[in-house]
């Protein structure tokens, strides 16, 4: 997962962005003049990478102007696939400002954000959601990307790839083949995933047997964020959240995947597990605020404050219009038009 965005003039942060928990400012400081003083042993144009606890630094520095581009991801992200976009951003950045950029606005590089926006969309941030047949794998897949839940399980034959939208980010599901006829799939699967959703019924017999994808983890993606998503929670024979991370050994959280009105849930679970906040990716504060703001309407509602709950509704359709999301835009539009009559 792209992680943070830099271009620096010599010492100054000309640009900054970030999506997720990363290098804190106070360390970055540190970690740039280390590779400066790397650097300077060499001369022209330099392109190379560093590991750096559990990420890696990627960058380009052009000596003759003093700048350095940067990006840093998950250590386990294809590095090939980063280059050639951290590449794009040099060009794009030199045939915006050319090169006289001594005495750029600071306001002028708000340009940028589509663009950097696109580079994190195309380096795939990959989920895998892996289990066995039954486990609710398919169902919890759409319920992250808000699609309509089945009554009724069928069985996945393949593994299938989803686009889900997160905020203002997206990440790429990957729903893999849960039957044991297909296992011979699920290591070239889970190679570099971002993060590993193992998703149990919640039975203790399916919880003992999903050792096998703690292993599986460990030996394809041991660099992946993994937790256990317990599902079927609402079910009699269910163990407790607690007894599956007893007996598992992982962060483990409660789903009752059918219920659609857990999507907000299971967003926030994924952005735990991704270590993404408000504070450290700004393109999800729109979504974590218009949670917020329902669960304020809501008790304004109960309260009989018609006036109040009509402004939550409408500051809601605004944050719902940011997000894209049209069919909620319209649908809190609506009930703030008609609270307004009142």
């Amino acid at each position: 997962m792209l992680r943070q965005v830099y271009i620096l003039n010599k010492e100054k942060v000309m640009y900054n962005k970030n999506f997720g928990k990363a290098v804190q400012s106070e360390d970055f400081s540190k970690l740039y003049q280390d590779i400066l003083e790397e650097i300077t042993k060499r001369t022209g144009l330099m392109q190379d990478s560093y590991d750096y606890i559990k990420y890696k630094i990627v960058f380009i520095y052009d000596e003759n102007l003093g700048l350095m581009f940067m990006f840093i991801t998950d250590i386990n992200d294809d590095l090939s696939r980063t280059r050639t976009e951290l590449s794009k951003l040099q060009k794009e950045f030199l045939d915006t400002f050319g090169d006289d950029i001594d005495d750029l606005d600071p306001a002028l590089m708000e340009i940028l954000d589509p663009i950097i926006d696109s580079i994190h969309r195309n380096l795939k941030t990959k989920i895998s959601l892996v289990g066995f047949s039954g486990v609710g794998k398919t169902t919890s897949t759409k319920l992250i990307c808000a699609s309509e839940i089945p009554s009724v399980h069928i069985p996945t034959i393949t593994g299938k790839i989803s686009t889900a939208k997160i905020g203002k980010l997206y990440f790429h599901l990957w729903d893999f083949a849960g039957q044991e006829q297909f296992s011979y799939l699920w290591n070239d699967f889970i190679i570099g995933s971002d993060a590993v959703l193992i998703i149990t019924n919640s039975t203790l017999e399916n919880v003992e047997k999903s050792r096998f994808f703690i292993e599986l983890v460990k030996e394809h993606a041991p660099h992946a964020h993994a937790a256990i998503i317990a599902n079927k929670q609402d079910l009699p024979d269910a163990l407790s959240v607690e007894k599956i991370e007893e007996i598992l050994g992982l962060k483990t959280y409660s789903m009752v995947a059918i219920d659609p009105a857990n999507r907000d849930k299971m967003i926030q679970i994924i952005a735990d597990i991704l270590g993404i906040s408000a504070d450290a990716s700004p393109l999800l504060r729109p979504l974590f605020e218009r949670d917020e703001l329902i669960a304020q309407a809501k008790k304004s509602l109960e309260n009989g404050d018609i006036a109040e709950t009509a402004k939550f509704f409408e500051r809601i359709s605004d944050l719902c219009l940011e997000l894209g999301d049209d069919g909620l835009y319209k649908e809190f539009y609506e009930k703030a038009k008609k609270l307004k009559g009142y």
